[in-house]
């Protein structure tokens, strides 16, 4: 039994040290690891601030306005809008050296203000309608009451004069 007893602490003794072994090599090589990434990451930033060197903005094209020619931006940008009738809003953003998102946004706060009427699409125009075609369509829906809307874009071809104010003027 001595014997047997032993061996076992022997045995047990070995496992516990091939364990630790097995711990300190685990901890070795995740050390190795976070020393390969930490390498890693201050070479590429390196890279990075290299070519970062390189390249220089002069400027970002979009210009800041004072006060009075802004307000004649917004009233050509308002004009050009009720002109054309359908606008792309990536044209529209060209037009006035926005950006696209910038163009939505300032169309939006028109729409809020009560400034322009229309809608937008979900494929980047914009439909700009006079008072008298939205009163028209809504004499229509009025006089036929419920309306399906395949009724409605079927009889806004005649309500609502998609064609620029240039061409029909």
């Amino acid at each position: 039994r001595e014997e047997k007893k032993k061996r076992t602490e022997e045995f047990d003794e070995a496992r516990r040290e091939k364990e630790r072994e097995r711990e300190e090599e685990e901890k070795r090589t995740a050390e190795l690891e976070r020393i390969r990434k930490q390498e890693e990451e201050e070479r590429l930033d390196k890279e990075y601030q290299e070519l970062r060197g390189m390249f220089s903005v002069d400027s970002e094209g979009v210009q800041q306005l004072d006060e009075e020619e802004s307000q004649s931006r917004l009233q050509e940008f308002i004009a050009y809008i009720k002109e054309s009738k359908v606008v792309m809003l990536e044209d529209l953003a060209a037009q006035f050296d926005l950006k696209t998102q910038d163009a939505i946004d300032r169309l939006q706060t028109f729409l809020s203000e009560g400034r322009l009427e229309g809608m937008m699409d979900d494929r980047g125009k914009f439909i700009y309608l006079t008072t008298e075609e939205l009163e028209d369509v809504a004499k229509f829906i009025r006089q036929n009451g419920r309306v399906a809307i395949s009724d409605l874009a079927d009889a806004s071809t005649n309500l609502i004069n998609l064609k620029p104010a240039s061409v029909t003027a």
